[in-house]
This record gives C-alpha cells, structure tokens and sequence, in this order.
C-alpha cells in the first residue's frame, strides 16, 4: 500500500508563508507612505512658498526702514518731507505682513505629517499587545 503524500508544508513551507506574509505588508505599508508624502510634500512646497513671501516682506520692510531712517535724520538737520512717515509707515505694513505670513507658517508646522501611517502604526500596536497578551 503506498502512502499518500503529507498535506504539511514543513519549516520551509512555514517560512515561506511568514516573508510572503512580511513583504505584503511591508508593500501595503510602502504604498501609504507615498501617498502620504506626496501630501506632506505638497504641505512642506507651502510653507517653503509662505517664508519666501515672508523674507520678501521683510526685506522690503528693513529697506524702507532704513530709508526713513536716513532720510527721518536728514530731516532733523534741515528739511521736511512727509513721504518719509509714508516710507515707515510702509516698512511696518510690510513687518506686519511678513509677521502674518510666518504666523500662518508654523499654524501649517503644527499640522501632523503622515496621520494615516501614524494611526495604522497605532493600531498595529494595539493589535500587537492584544494578541501577545492571549495565553496560547
């Protein structure tokens, strides 16, 4: 009588089943960290853009105020022109304004990076803990 061949896969089979398990998972994770850096590159593009206009404004600012500086000390001297209270009052719209922008810069800081990839990771955890936690 000739014995039928063993349904059991064996270690290798064992191990086999475990890194196809692994790699699955591993791509599953890959696939939403792309998704979510494309999010967090679109996020990070904008706060770039937001400091480039908050340099421009600043910059713009200490210009004009240095003018009026200058030209608020020559008038001490002799002459006056009310474009100087102009020019300051200018250079201090654009301090505002690039304080404004910065502002909102770091509001888009504070917004966590990768949340789907973070709660998965938690729920993974949990899921890691409760299943330890089951006596065999």
């Amino acid at each position: 009588m000739s014995q039928a061949p063993s349904r059991d896969p064996g270690l290798a089979g064992h191990f086999r089943e475990l890194l196809v398990g692994l790699l699955s998972h591993l791509r599953a994770r890959l696939e939403l960290a792309g998704a979510e850096s494309r999010d967090a590159l679109t996020q990070i593009a904008g706060v770039l853009l937001l400091v480039a206009v908050a340099l421009t404004l600043t910059l713009a600012g200490y210009l004009l105020l240095c003018l009026a500086l200058v030209f608020g000390l020559a008038q001490l001297f002799s002459s006056t022109f009310s474009w100087i209270w102009i020019a300051a009052a200018l250079g201090g719209l654009h301090l505002l304004s690039a304080w404004m922008v910065l502002r909102g810069a770091r509001g888009w800081l504070k917004q966590p990076m990768f949340p789907l990839s973070l709660e998965e990771f938690r729920k993974d955890e949990s899921w890691l803990k409760s299943t330890a936690a089951r006596p065999r």
